[in-house]
Formats: C-alpha cells, structure tokens, sequence
C-alpha cells in the first residue's frame, strides 16, 4: 500500500534564469509545480509571469528561415551549448541569420519567377518556327496590333463567314486540335477583332517586348538568357548552402531550445517575481531529491530549499507499486485518487479482485484462454486491462485446478470434494456426485469469505481513520471500532451457535459487546463534541495553546459554524438516531448476504456447461465438438465478463465503501510537451 513520499521544493533565483530553470524542471520528468500564492493582499511588490507567447512567434520564425535556407530541423537535438535565455538574444541571432540569407534568398525567388516566365515564352516560341519577320519591329508597329496564339480547328473553317472584316490572318503549326497562327489588324479595328477570335476561341500568348529577331533568332537569344539565369540561381543555392552548413547545426539547436522554452511557458503563470528574482513551488519525490538538486545545479544563480510534507499537508499523490499489481491502479483512479496522508489500496483491490474472479469463474481451460488473450493483448496494444485480463486468467486457472473444472469437464482432474479428508471434513460418508451436491457448502463458504473481508475492511477503516484524525469514522463509524466490536461480537455468537452447537452469547457478552457499541454509535454526536471541546480546553491550557487534535477542531468548527442553524430536540435526535442505527445494522446484514453471489456464480457456471454438455450429447462425432466450442466460447465471453463487473461491483461498494478515504490530488510531471506525466 504505497503512497510514492514526496518533498516540497521551494525554488528561487535570478530572472534572467527563469527560462532555463522552468525547462529543467520539465526535464527531470519528476517536478509538480504548486499554483502561485495570492499576494493581492500582502505588502510585497510580487507580480506573476504571463505568457506573450513570443517564444513561439520566435521559434516559426526560425523554422521558416531553416526552410528556406534548406536546414532539417531536429527538434530534440541537445541545446545546452546554446547561451541564449531571453528573447532578445535569440531574436539578435535571427536577425542575423536573416540578414545574411534575405537578399540571396528575394533574389532567387525573382530569378526563378522570370524563368519560369521564359520558360513558358520559350515553349510558344518552339509553336513559330518559320516566322520570318523581326518579333521587335513587329511589336513596335504604331498602327497596327499583332496577336500570336493558338486557334481551335473548328474556326479557322468559320473565318471566310468573316471576309468583310479587315484583318490578316497568318498560320504555323497545326496540330491535332488547334492551330498555332498570327493575326494582324488596324489599330481602329483592333478590338473589333479581338472580340471576334475570342469568340472563335482564340487563347492568346502574350510575346515579351524583348524579343527581336526572328523566330529563330528570338529563340537563340532567349535560351541564352535562360542559361545565365540558371547560372545565376545556381550561385545563389551554393552561397546559401554555405551559410546552411555553417549555421545550421546552430540553428537547429536554437529551435530547440525556442520550442522548449515555448511549451514551459505556460508554467510562467505559476511564478510569483518581486525584487527582480522568481520564485515558485512544487513537489517531487523523495528519491529524486539528488537527482534533482544536481540538475538544477547545472542552471547557476537558483537556490533550492527541500521540506518535508506536513501531517495533514495536501501534497499530491503518485502510487507505487510493483509489476504484479500496478495494473490494479486503474481501478483505483477509476474510484479516486487516495489522499496524501492515506493508504494505496492497489495490492489489496489486486488481491482481492483476482482471488474473487477466480472463486467466481474457476476453469483451468477457460481460465488459460483468458490468460492466453491477455498476453496477446499486452503485447499488441496499451490497453490498460490487458495486464489485468492475463492475471484473472491465472487466477481462474488456479480454481479451475480446486474445483476440477476444465472447459466444465469435471472428469479430467479431481475436484477437492472428492479428496476423502476434505468430504469427510465436510460431513459426507462418500465422495459427492458433482459441485452440486456441496452448494450448502459453498454458499456458506462464500459468507466466510464476505465476513473475513468485512472485517479485514474494517480493521483497515479504524487504522486510516485514526491516522486522518477523523473519529467519527474510525471510533463511532459503523466501520470504526465500535462497529467491527458489534459485527465481531455478532458473528462470532452466531457462528459458534449453528456451526459447533455452543452459546456464547449470555448477557454479558450481549450487554458489553452488542448493545454497548450500537449504543455509543447511536449518542457519537454528542459524544464527538466532548471530545472536541474537551481537546480545545486542553490545548488552551498548554503555552503555545496549539497542539490540538486536528480532527476534534475541524469537528469543532464545523458544530461552530451551525449554531445559527435549527436545534435539534431531544425528539429529532432520537428519531434519527434510531434511523441510522436500523440502516448501519441493515447495511451489515446486506453487505453480508451479498458475497453469497460468490458461491452464486460457481454453481452458474457449472449449471451452463451442464447444458452445452446436454446438447452436445445430442450430436455424434463432429457436431457434438462444434457445439462444446461453441459453449466454451460463449461462457467465457459473456460470463467471464459478468463476473469481471460484478467482482468489481464487490470492491466498489462493499470494500472501498468501508476503508478508502479519497479525495487525492493526482501528481502530475510538467513536461516540455504542456501535457501531465
């Protein structure tokens, strides 16, 4: 029942080194940072971090810059080269970085845009080989306006309809659609024209001012002009490759390191600073405190101050526990954390969550194919049950291998009611036929097993209540100490009567041992406030006047607090006093006779294998196979799942209900991520 002991960590230093210190802390993967302390009614000049999320702005900026410099980013590569902890310094260093490569960088993407461009002009001068005629002078012409493109078929045969226009029509390359061609018209009648052809479809290519010469000519010049401009952003790749390989390495280091401090940001909030230092707060476990001290070491100017927890000290929980139960921990949480000063009741909820499953659903073949799909599912997935499932599995095993009990056959192995001693033991002259024949026996057993574990429950209750200082519940609790006296009492005087034939109940036993616990639950009220103020009185008599009970001044305080409230008469408090009496010893008597489904759920299990059993004798050879597979499937799917709920139904509401105190605070790990561990 292990509670992971934490300290509290007060930690301090200059601000210039809050950066690196928060950044630490999420490293260790061992640091629960404490909210900030309210300072709005103090007297010290203390403000809080907030979060400009500059950090982040920063570390875009880098990665666009590693872009464009051609740099692969590592975003886990060690920075502890890297001086840099304010935003100033790194924004310098971007800066720099960005002055080296801009100009390189606008140009390329000029030099690329214009050969694109080129490019483009290129293929449609390849459509007008053969044109004779100067492109420069052709495009210079005052009064007349030339259009190169491309013309569908289809409306080349439609311009004789066009013969009263006046315009001069050139074609070139005919291809399977269109045709590549010229068209030459007036200046006054050039968007006449122009209306015409993009009617007929028409797709202009628009020829540069530069061009000169012929076709051919054009063409020369143009690819010349293309090959100085690869040229060109050739040089500009290799000059920005340079600055990629001496910076880099750096580079990379720096976003980094503007990621780190971006995701321990939001820890900022967490900080109080006055007097131009920081500080804050947070646990860790007890174990890493040399470990943590030399890590924080290694940030310079911070100071470390350790303390242990304090009785009654709300300090955050983390469980531990070893391989076998850690899986149980589940169940746990899925209840609720355990306080600080409590009990972790893993090994118990484990213990008993597999002795009871196996009680319930006992088959060795069965219990080995759960344990078999358990194993499988552990090793393929992260689901949390999968570990739990392969334990159940053993379990089922094991009293698989008690009762006799494989795939419901009870012939292969000897069940224990067969073992002379024990049916002799029992009261039977001969070996029973079946579990059947022993289900008084069982049933019974079943109860011992509910009583054992009640007061198991309860003795646990009285040690958590005592160590919380809650007296109510470990005193007059109906699972405090007067309740486990009264059911003890009880159960002892009635056991001893119906199992062995001797009455121990005379009327002192009844008197000290029944009446008297149900009677001090029934006035624990008034009792509980004696208490209290007989601590208040005692502790104001002492110098210091503060050494009282915890639990008796909370109880106090809380009796203090309703004085203004309705009192009760004598009347109301013997009503309800009555109430709660009837429906603790009622809660006792159910409690009880709910672990009879223990023995319930043997019996069911033999009763369907019974029947799968029946209808394979029905069948011959194959079938009579097909159908005990089918059995044996169906049980252990649909009844291994119900006995998983209802054990879980027995820890929830008949152990935890009696013992676990909850209400913990879940110790979470900041980390570089923004997320708990």
């Amino acid at each position: 029942m292990a509670i992971e002991k934490v300290m509290l960590v007060y930690i301090e230093g200059a601000l210039r080194r809050i950066n690196k210190t928060l950044i630490k802390c999420c490293e260790s993967e061992c640091f629960h940072i404490n909210p900030p302390p309210d300072t709005s009614g103090s007297e010290l000049a203390a403000k809080n971090l907030k979060d400009k999320g500059v950090y982040d702005r920063l570390a875009k900026r880098a990665k666009s810059l590693a872009d464009q410099l051609g740099v692969k980013l590592d975003p886990n590569v060690s920075y502890d080269d890297i001086d840099y902890s304010v935003s100033v310094d790194f924004k310098k260093y971007l800066d720099e970085i960005d002055g080296m490569q801009k100009a390189l960088t606008e140009e390329k993407i000029g030099q690329s845009s214009a050969l694109r461009s080129e490019n483009a002009i290129y293929e449609n001068l390849s459509q007008l080989s053969g044109f004779d005629a100067d492109f420069a002078e052709l495009l210079a012409c005052k009064y007349v306006k030339s259009r190169f493109g491309r013309l569908p078929n289809d409306s080349i045969r439609k311009l004789s309809f066009y013969s009263g226009k006046t315009f001069f029509f050139y074609p070139f390359e005919q291809e399977k659609n269109y045709t590549w061609c010229l068209y030459i018209a007036s200046v006054t009648e050039a968007n006449d024209i122009d209306y015409l052809f993009n009617q007929l479809g028409f797709e202009r290519t628009k020829l540069p001012d530069y061009l000169k010469g012929n076709s051919e000519e054009a063409t020369k010049k143009l690819v010349a002009q293309m090959e100085d401009r690869n040229k060109r952003i050739n040089e500009i790749d290799a000059e920005l490759k340079k600055i990629a390989d001496r910076e880099g390495a750096k580079l990379s280091k720096v976003f980094a390191k503007l990621n780190a401090i971006g995701n321990s940001y939001e820890l900022r909030a967490n900080v109080t600073v006055f007097d131009g230092r920081f500080h804050f707060s947070g646990y860790i476990p007890a174990k890493e405190k040399k470990r943590f001290t030399e890590l924080m070491q290694s940030v310079g100017d911070v100071t470390l101050t350790f303390r242990e927890t304090a009785p009654g000290e709300t300090a955050p929980v983390r469980l531990k526990n070893n391989r076998l139960f850690r899986p149980f921990e589940m169940f746990v949480k899925m209840y609720g954390l355990p306080a600080s000063n409590g009990i972790d009741p893993t090994p118990i909820v484990a213990i008993t969550y597999m002795l009871l499953y196996g009680m319930m659903f006992g088959d060795v073949g069965q219990g080995l194919c759960i344990m078999i799909l358990g194993l499988i599912l552990t090793k393929c997935t992260k689901a949390g049950l999968a570990p739990i499932i392969t334990r159940i599995g053993f379990s089922s095993t094991i009293f698989g291998i008690i009762y006799g009990s494989v795939f419901g056959s009870e012939e292969i192995i000897k069940p224990f009611f067969h073992i002379p001693q024990i049916y002799e033991m029992l009261g039977y002259k001969e070996a029973p036929a079946d579990i059947f024949s022993v289900s008084t026996m069982l049933l019974i057993a079943a109860l011992v097993v509910g009583i054992f574990l009640i007061l198991f429950t309860m003795i646990l209750n009285i040690i958590v209540s005592l160590k919380m200082h809650d007296l109510e519940s470990g005193i007059f609790g109906a699972s405090g100490i007067c309740g486990f006296v009264f059911y003890a009492a009880l159960v002892a005087g009635l056991g001893s009567s119906f199992a062995f034939g001797m009455n121990i109940m005379n009327t002192a036993y009844v008197l000290c041992l029944i009446v008297l616990p149900l009677v001090l639950i029934f006035f624990k009220e008034p009792l509980l406030h004696m208490l209290a103020e007989r601590g208040v009185k005692s502790a104001k008599t002492q110098k210091n006047g503060g050494n009282i009970d915890t639990g008796l001044k909370a109880r106090l305080d809380a009796m203090s607090e309703n004085k203004g409230a309705e009192k009760k008469t004598v009347g109301m408090f013997i009503i309800e006093g009555i109430i709660d009496l009837f429906e603790t010893c009622l809660t006792y008597l159910t409690n009880t006779m709910s672990y009879l489904r223990i023995g319930g759920f043997v019996l069911s299990h033999a009763g369907l294998m019974l029947v799968f059993s029946i209808l394979a004798g029905m069948f011959d050879g194959v079938g009579s196979v097909i159908v005990l597979v089918i059995g044996n499937i169906f049980v252990t799917g649909f009844e291994g799942f119900i006995v998983g709920i209802q054990v879980l139904r027995l820890e929830f509401y008949e152990l935890f209900s009696r013992y676990f105190k909850s209400g913990g605070i879940p110790f979470k790990s900041v980390s570089l991520s923004s997320e708990a561990a």
